[in-house]
């Protein structure tokens, strides 16, 4: 990589989640930049349990030489059995519930791992030139181009202002800060000057007349009418009840009207991850983040009688499971508005920033992973001399990276209404003066429907599209520019 004239390119990660880690790791032989890596948290901590891992996220831990010998291990004890389906679905509202479908994949086995393991991985990996800021929560990124030059200046909370940054790229989750300077030169504000940047404190703050901050809307955030209750339950524990129990071995969607339960095992094997979403308002409402829900499990602790309570009648598989919940937490569930792009001149999102997306399809992880992995690729193989390459870099990665993460975004919020049959192509009615349940009222046709659009969007893993590997046709000229000189 040559730099740009007269000093050493800058770079800031916000964000020390999976996909920051991650394309931190990726800059690991750009030993002539200077990383600055936040993070708002006291130390890295996984947010959440379990993660499904697919041969092609597995392709990019090998690209970054993740301890090898490790990740192997790792796959033998955690990848589904031969022979046992990648998911199997199943109507579960009723005391009998019914198998709707079963999953598999030819080559591509599903690995089953706790998010804190491969936050371990990632951690291993980090370059020694990337400086790590522990405690520096965001509150406002500022492009500008004035006296200064050309630049990224970021502020945290905690007083420090850093500037001068050539490329800042936005890992920052759901609540990205980040990404409003992306939403705001997109939608035609330009560079804001400073007094008019939105910034985000334990909600969304602006800078008013009078200079201090007022809590407002998130647009870009929109609630999805759903909630999740999750929690973790011992191997042992369940199956000294259950000893057959069909999640000891085999991923189980269990769906209801208007609810479903995600259960599969983690931790190889000796815990069984479980996610219950139940719909509680009307999708679609802009999020006012400072009663959205707290991003701390220890706030959001929920009674196992009240997790219990919400699936009454379901079927005992599922109900033993969930007494056997402690320490269960409530969380509600986000989407995006699609962003037109993931980049301006001198940022870049990726992950959750970029495409936050409900979890109907396990594929946040791994998209930001593969973002993170990327964008980390064209960086480090790039010759960047003057800010037009940097922003000619970024050009590549959005082409790249935003009509995919759109897509899947919008194919798991689509497979999650599948789920709990309120898709307008499987739309059940169920009337709960009569008690009825789905498991009597669907019908064939209607499962027949479930079944193609279960195999649709569950190709996710296993497309080219997305993936580092994956050959594009018709490439902007940009595109092509910029890998002649990769």
């Amino acid at each position: 990589m040559q730099l740009l004239p007269g000093r050493r390119l800058r770079i800031a990660i916000v964000g020390g989640g999976i996909g920051g880690l991650t394309c931190a790791a990726t800059l690991r032989d750009c030993t002539d930049i200077e990383i600055d890596l936040f993070e708002a948290a006291a130390k890295f901590t996984a947010i959440g349990a379990g993660i499904v891992t697919w041969p092609r996220t597995w392709a990019v831990f090998e690209a970054l030489g993740l301890n090898k010998e490790m990740l192997e291990k790792m796959k033998r004890l955690d990848s589904v059995e031969e022979g046992f389906p990648a998911w199997e679905f199943r109507l579960s509202d009723a005391q009998k519930g019914k198998k709707v479908h079963e999953l598999y994949y030819e080559n591509a086995t599903p690995t089953n791992l706790h998010r804190q393991q491969l936050l371990d991985f990632l951690l291993e990996h980090l370059p020694p030139h990337c400086q790590v800021h522990f405690g520096h929560r965001l509150v406002s990124c500022h492009e500008y181009e004035d006296a200064r030059g050309f630049g990224v200046e970021l502020r945290f909370r905690n007083g420090v202002v850093r500037d001068k940054y050539d490329l800042v790229i936005g890992a920052d989750g759901l609540k990205s800060v980040v990404r409003q300077a992306v939403i705001a030169r997109e939608s035609g504000l330009g560079v804001l000057p400073e007094e008019k940047v939105y910034t985000q404190g334990d909600g969304v703050e602006r800078l008013g007349e009078d200079g201090q901050c007022e809590v407002g809307k998130r647009n870009d955030i929109l609630f999805t009418g759903q909630s999740a209750f999750r929690g973790l339950v011992p191997r042992e524990k369940l199956a000294a009840l259950h000893p057959n129990h069909r999640v000891l071995r085999t991923s189980t969607i269990y769906c209801g009207k208007s609810k479903h339960v995600v259960m599969y095992p983690i931790n190889k094997g000796q815990i069984v991850n479980i996610v219950a979403f139940f719909a509680d308002s009307q999708s679609g409402s802009p999020v006012i983040l400072e009663t959205a829900g707290s991003s701390s499990p220890q706030n959001n602790r929920v009674p196992t009688e009240a997790v219990v309570g919400m699936y009454p009648g379901w079927e005992d598989e599922v109900v033993d499971v969930l007494k056997m919940l402690e320490n269960a937490t409530i969380w509600p569930i986000f989407d995006l508005q699609p962003l037109k792009t993931y980049v301006t001149p001198r940022i870049a999102l990726l992950g959750d920033a970029a495409h936050s997306m409900s979890p109907h399809l396990g594929a946040g992880a791994c998209t930001a992973i593969e973002d993170a992995y990327i964008l980390g690729s064209l960086i480090s193989k790039a010759r960047l001399t003057t800010p037009k390459d940097v922003k000619s870099v970024l050009d590549v990665y959005n082409s790249l990276r935003q009509p995919y993460g759109n897509e899947i975004m919008r194919w798991a919020r689509e497979m999650g209404e599948y789920y709990e049959f309120d898709s307008p192509d499987v739309q059940v009615e169920v009337e709960e003066c009569t008690k009825s349940k789905l498991v009597d009222e669907v019908n064939e046709e209607q499962l027949a429907v479930f079944r193609k659009g279960a195999e649709k969007y569950w190709s996710w893993p296993v497309r080219e599209a997305g993936t580092i590997g994956e050959k594009l046709l018709g490439e902007p000229a940009e595109v092509s520019s910029v890998f002649c000189r990769i």
